[in-house]
């Protein structure tokens, strides 16, 4: 069975501290099509930190994975979510 990690890369801070932080959310294990699912359902139920008044939100696919925009008052964020294969992991044993 394939390992998969579930990857989420989201805009956090604000005006001049803006910036894109990354991390894997789990390692799943299954096909592609089962792992694309898992991290359909986490983009729909994510609520990312900013912007902290949302006005609207959309979600798109996009190749891999998902694209979540939310805007704010006077700003969009994005986070992106992406489905990648494991080939190495140095804590595995």
């Amino acid at each position: 069975m394939t390992t998969w990690g579930l990857i989420v890369e989201t805009t956090t801070g604000s005006a001049d501290r803006k910036h894109t932080e990354a991390w894997v959310m789990v390692h799943f294990t299954g096909s592609r099509e089962q792992a694309l699912a898992e991290l359909e359902r986490r983009a729909r139920s994510y609520s990312p930190e900013h912007p902290r008044f949302p006005k609207r939100r959309r979600l798109l696919r996009d190749g891999d994975g998902f694209l979540l925009v939310v805007d704010g008052a006077t700003q969009s964020f994005l986070t992106r979510f992406t489905v990648a294969e494991l080939l190495e992991d140095s804590e595995a044993r």
